[in-house]
Order: C-alpha cells, then structure tokens, then sequence
C-alpha cells in the first residue's frame, strides 16, 4: 500500500531491581484506611503530602535528591496530590531521623501535610541500599515503606515504583508510574524512528535506528519488546524488537502490514493486513504466520485493540463510509458499531478497566480526543485545544491517557487524566512525536 496507503488507513533495559523489595515496618492492616481523607481517585481533592529529599550518606546526595525529585513528580502529575514546595520546609532532612520516634510531626503538620515521604540511601559497593517510607502526619506513624537494593542506573526505575506504593495505601490502586512509553519521533534524521522513555522523559532513548520510517509502536505484555512498523525494505513489514536487542520481521506480506498488538496473554498478534484490494484485521501467532481473519470487508480495517479479557477486539473501518470505531469477537463474526457521533473517528484504544474506548474525532477540521462506553454511549471530550489531538493510549490502571497533539506547533506527547481535566506535555521539543503507547507495569 505504501506511505499515501498508510495515510488513508488513518495513521494509526535494562532497568532490573537487583535485590528484592521487601516491606519495611509496615503497620498491618489497611495501610490506605489509615490515612484521614482517603484519595478516591481524579477529581478528588489534592491530597497534601511532602516528599522529603532521604537522608544521604557520603556519595549518594546526588541519589537522594533525584529520587525525591522523581517521587515528587510523580505524584503531582497525577493530578491527586498537592505537592507541598521544599521551601516550606521547617526541618532540616539530613539532621531529622527516618522513623516515626525520631520526626517531629508538628513540623509538618504546620505547613499543611497530611502525609510525608522520608527515608534513607547509602551506597552499598556498586550499588545503593535505598529505604523510602511514607508517614500519616495527623496521626504520627508510619503507614508504608519499601526497602531496595539497586544499581545507579535503576534509581529512576525504584522512585517510579515507590510512587506507584504510595497512590496503592492512599487511593487502593496501584500508580501508573513504572511503566514506559513508546512513539514514533523524527528527533535525529529526516525519518520517524520509534523511542521509549518513562514518564518523566528523563531515561528518552532510540529503539529503532533503521534511517527509514518506523511507525505504531506497541508493548508487548512483560513490557520488554516492541511491535513496531518499519518501511525500510521498502513495504511496510511488522517487526519485532526487543529493548536493547535486535529486531525480528514477523510479517513482510505485499502491502500493509500495520498495527500490530499482541493479545492480554501474548498468544495472538492483532494486526491490520492488505489482502486482495482491502485491509483487514487478522490474528497472527507470535511466529507471525497468520492464524485467522477476524474480519473479511471490501473497505479498510485498521488500528485493532484488545479488550482486557482478550475476547474482543475494537477497530476503525470505513465500512459504512466513513471510518468509524467498531468491535467484533477475536475469533470473528458480525462487527458492531460503538461511535455515532461524529463522522470521521479513529485509533480507537480499549481501557484495562474494560468499559471504555478512547479514540480521536475529526471535529472542525481538526482531531480531538475522546472516550466513550464500551455499548456507544456516555462520550466524553478529553481535549478540546488547538492543532490535532491522537493516537490515544490508556495507562496500565485505566485512570490516564497519552496522546500526541500539535497543540504548541510539532507534534508531543502528552498525559492526562480519564476526565481531561489536567493535560501535561512529557517529550522536550524537537521531535515532531506521534504514536505513544504506554505498556503496562513492568516485570
């Protein structure tokens, strides 16, 4: 089919923990019911908490500080907490102690905290012993903690996870954090080449360096290997590769081969496939030798995603004219058509949760981001801004999306919550970004 193909199917580490972690004097019970004005979820009120940078030993003050710079971020982007400003601060964190006899809560209550990350990092040989422990201000004890043992190059992985703890003991749900996210991104050269990072954008990097177009990145379930699009032997063949590894071509049939995602539990690739003058969705085994097609129509189906259970699969098919998001049985059968408003709808995206799917609209000549019930109804408006807004990408809890926009000239990405009440930019400039797809939480 070709890139102008491709346009008209509407465009769709290392990083082990090296120790174990393990509880660190937790309080037993529900550590979340502890906590006074337990958080529900966005849109509640911000939860006021001080991240405290740890107490250092010689060699590891630059550690400290990033890991509660890390944590800090973390939570303020999710939209839940009020980060309370370091400046506010009354006690000194490397003359104050790390358990709850030795902190003077007082201290932290009068500047309004509800909740304080303290905690403690030395160097251990080559690595670092970090010890991070969450504390109810109002009533003075310690209600979480977590004890790890990592390389340096690992740190941002660890505060990304402990960030992840806190949200689960104060909202009963695991953060999004420790988790990537990849896109396309022409930041060196004159082609897209497909990128990962985590959420804070610190650890950005190239997976794909082929000096041709990469396009439609998606994770594979344990989060180590990509699903990508690459036109580099000059069709448009789908590939596999692992972070860090070397590519694999799973699918080089004549003409598109797009879309790639492999199923909830890793069996099946859905991708879109050109067969015969149309595009189809078809489900390929992890070889990538076709097992069957899951649907058969004289149009264009394209963009597939799998609901949670792995049973279904929603799409975007111009079957009635124009595109329009549908779902159909992964095995097969009568597809049935989920949006009615609008009358160009694309890259649809299914929720973990299960009862959503988020896609883009073409509304007065530009794209906005959606979501709406998995029957049809309840749609909601998530962007509502200049330039284009799409591709989106649910996070592994169903409570976020990314999504790409033009919305301050080239293309980023960017993160809001399920409501589009707070939207942040995560990619520097210079990268014209499209694409992104988040992984779930890694192994």
């Amino acid at each position: 089919m070709g890139l102008g193909g491709y346009r008209r199917g509407w465009g769709v580490c290392r990083s082990v923990i090296v120790g174990m972690a393990m509880w660190a004097a937790l309080g037993a019970g529900n550590a979340g019911a502890q906590v006074r004005g337990t958080i529900v979820g966005p849109g509640a009120t911000s939860y006021p908490i001080a991240v405290s940078p740890l107490r250092s030993s010689s060699g590891a003050e630059q550690a400290a500080g990033t890991f509660a710079d890390l944590v800090a971020k973390d939570l303020d982007l999710s939209g839940l907490f009020k980060v309370i400003n370091r400046g506010a601060y009354i006690e000194d964190p490397q003359r104050s102690g790390v358990t709850a006899d030795t902190i003077d809560f007082r201290d932290w209550s009068t500047i309004g905290a509800q909740a304080l990350v303290k905690g403690s990092i030395e160097r251990d040989g080559e690595g670092l012993i970090v010890e991070a422990r969450l504390f109810d201000v109002v009533e003075g004890k310690q209600i979480g903690g977590k004890r790890y043992r990592a390389g340096d190059d690992e740190l941002r992985r660890i505060a990304h996870r402990f960030a992840d703890e806190i949200m689960q003991i104060l909202t009963g749900e695991r953060g999004p954090f420790e988790s990537r996210i990849a896109f396309a991104s022409r930041r060196k050269g004159r082609f897209k080449e497909i990128y990962a990072m985590s959420l804070d954008a610190g650890d950005l990097r190239a997976v794909t360096r082929d000096g041709s177009i990469a396009l439609a990145p998606s994770w594979s379930p344990d989060g180590r290997s990509l699903l990508f699009t690459s036109f580099a032997s000059g069709n448009p063949s789908l590939f596999s590769i692992e972070l860090g590894g070397e590519k694999r071509l799973l699918s080089s049939r004549s003409g598109l081969n797009l879309g790639g995602r492999w199923s909830p539990g890793g069996r099946a690739i859905a991708v879109a496939l050109e067969s015969g003058g149309a595009t189809d969705i078809a489900l390929l085994d992890p070889n990538g030798q076709v097992m069957h097609f899951v649907t058969k129509d004289r149009g264009i189906d394209v963009s597939p995603s799998w609901s949670p259970d792995g049973e279904s699969i929603v799409f975007c098919s111009d079957r009635g004219g124009g595109p329009q998001i549908y779902v159909v049985g992964a095995q097969g059968g009568a597809p049935r058509r989920v949006t009615f408003e609008g009358s160009y709808n694309t890259s649809p995206a299914w929720s973990p949760k299960g009862d959503r799917i988020a896609y883009a609209s073409r509304v007065g000549g530009r794209f906005q981001v959606y979501t709406v019930g998995i029957g049809g109804g309840d749609v909601k408006k998530i962007t509502s801004t200049r330039g284009d807004n799409e591709d989106p990408s649910w996070s592994p809890d169903g409570r976020y999306l990314v999504f790409s926009s033009t919305r301050d000239g080239s293309g980023a990405i960017y993160f809001s919550d399920a409501a589009g009440t707070r939207q942040t930019r995560l990619t520097p400039s210079g990268g014209d970004d499209s694409s992104p797809a988040w992984s779930r939480w890694l192994e």
